[in-house]
């Protein structure tokens, strides 16, 4: 009987043989007073043992030099190691303690600078020997060649990170424009752990480059499959300036846009944050070329409440990145956020970088809905009704006239609407937006409901529906959002052309 009651543990916890606490190195900027407190604040949390935390000095934010990469973080780590009795998965084994994974703590170099004047330079517009220290790390103790990126021999696995030959160590950095978000970052991946991670599903479809849009779409379908509330956005464009996007937005992947843009971008409403726990992720060349500031995308994230992001340094080209689809899949099967990214960045010594922390599972725990969570009874209503959308719209309605039962329309809606029922997804969104009581809200199910009218040819209702939220909400910070989708779908007529002057 105790080996049953082990056993359903087990279960419980997802994947019991993952990444643990005691597999982390902890690196942090002794110079740095926040480094060092969230060093502290995070063994703490964790209940990591002081021999897995190494300092570094004379080393700050931002690039740094090849050869001082070399000397004060490389052969700097290496050397703690073996007077800590660490063993590096790239390193000779002659260590006490294996570490399989490290977090990198605030005020740390991001970024290796490619060398000027070295023999064999790389010509062309790609990076030669630059590379982010993150992504440089995952090879430390080892022997390769430093001019352009290597193969990563985990990508794609299905197995613990020792299981990688020859191995590799997965890196992940703590860090944030502000000192609030990086102990929010920690503090909500512990909180939200706990039970899981529900809420929205954002996807932003619609990218220069087919491989990009097959990868959100990825993400796409393992919502479904998961009955996640979903937003999918197929424009072209992204998402409109001052959109007013869901509070309850839990995970959020899109392109392709720089600086941030839509409701991510400096001087959008502050009243967007996202679900505590969030992933969130926005692919771009130059999506993190410095994590302090929330004119780069992860910054942006982060700030707006992001617990986990990922990016590049400087170019990387494409089918480099992190897949976003074969991350996300990790992350629901249970693996922390260290191994899932490191399962889906096919390259190592290169430009890519992931933000929070390591430990983190989003997706661990399979419990039973928390009463009260609409998400997670969304999920089980789906789950109980497949393929019966009849059972399941009965169950919808019948949370209409709860305090919830617009977020209830809107899921509802979104759910009709990927199934391509249009005129039930529009009557349902106009439910919702009649149920909602805060602005942003009332504004987006309104865009939302035009949009599906404009689809199914009804335009001039479309269109009055537009113009009439416009005039209701002329002074609201939402405007814009609004004024652009009436310019998508109604555009201006082009001004009329002006006649050439008689010749003289």
């Amino acid at each position: 009987m105790k080996l049953i009651r082990t056993w359903v543990a087990l279960c419980l916890c997802g994947i019991s043989w993952g990444l643990q606490p005691r597999e982390v190195a902890v690196v942090y900027n002794a110079d740095s007073p926040l480094s060092c407190k969230a060093m502290q604040y995070y063994c703490k949390l964790r209940g990591i043992a002081p021999h897995q935390c190494i300092a570094l000095r004379d080393v700050a934010a931002g690039d740094i030099s090849r050869g001082d990469f070399d000397i004060k973080i490389r052969m700097a780590l290496l050397l703690a190691g073996r007077e800590q009795g660490l063993c590096w998965p790239s390193g000779p084994a002659n260590g006490r303690y294996t570490m399989r994974a490290m977090v990198l703590m605030p005020d740390l170099p991001l970024r290796i600078r490619e060398e000027v004047g070295l023999e064999g330079k790389h010509k062309g517009p790609m990076p030669g020997d630059a590379a982010s220290v993150d992504s440089e790390l995952m090879l430390l103790g080892a022997e390769y060649p430093r001019n352009g990126f290597g193969r990563n021999v985990f990508y794609k696995s299905n197995n613990t990170l020792e299981a990688a030959k020859p191995r590799v160590m997965a890196v992940c950095r703590m860090d944030a424009p502000t000192e609030t978000a990086v102990f929010r970052m920690m503090n909500d991946a512990l909180k939200v752990e706990r039970t899981g991670l529900h809420g929205w599903v954002v996807v932003d479809e619609g990218g220069p480059y087919p491989e990009g849009d097959k990868w959100l779409r990825g993400v796409v379908d393992l919502a479904h499959k998961q009955y996640q509330p979903l937003f999918h956005d197929t424009s072209r464009k992204t998402l409109a300036e001052a959109f007013p996007l869901m509070r309850d937005t839990a995970v959020y992947f899109g392109w392709y846009a720089n600086p941030p843009n839509g409701p991510f971008r400096q001087g959008a409403p502050a009243d967007f944050q996202f679900a505590p726990g969030a992933i969130a992720c926005h692919l771009h060349s130059f999506s993190a070329t410095n994590v302090k500031t929330a004119n780069s995308w992860v910054g942006a994230l982060l700030q707006r409440g992001a617990a986990v992001s990922a990016g590049n340094v400087a170019e990387p080209m494409l089918g480099t990145c992190l897949n976003y689809d074969l991350f996300y899949e990790r992350l629901l099967a249970g693996y922390t956020v260290a191994e899932a990214a490191l399962m889906a960045t096919p390259v190592v010594s290169w430009q890519g970088i992931v933000l929070g922390d390591p430990l983190y599972r989003p997706f661990a725990k399979r419990l039973a809905p928390l009463r009260g969570d609409v998400f997670a009874e969304w999920q089980d209503l789906c789950r109980r009704f497949a393929g019966n959308d009849a059972r399941l719209c009965s169950a919808v309605e019948a949370k209409l006239s709860t305090m919830q039962g617009a977020t209830w329309a809107e899921m509802f809606a979104w759910y009709c609407a990927e199934k391509k029922e249009l005129e039930r997804a529009a009557g349902y969104f106009a439910v919702a937006g009649q149920r909602y009581a805060g602005e942003a809200d009332r504004i987006r199910t309104c865009i939302l409901e035009a949009t599906c009218l404009h689809a199914l040819g009804r335009k001039t209702r479309s269109e009055s529906l537009l113009r009439e939220c416009a005039a209701r909400h002329a002074t609201s910070v939402y405007a814009p959002a609004i004024q652009q989708s009436l310019h998508a779908l109604f555009p201006p007529p082009p001004p009329p052309k002006k006649e050439a002057p008689p010749a003289s």
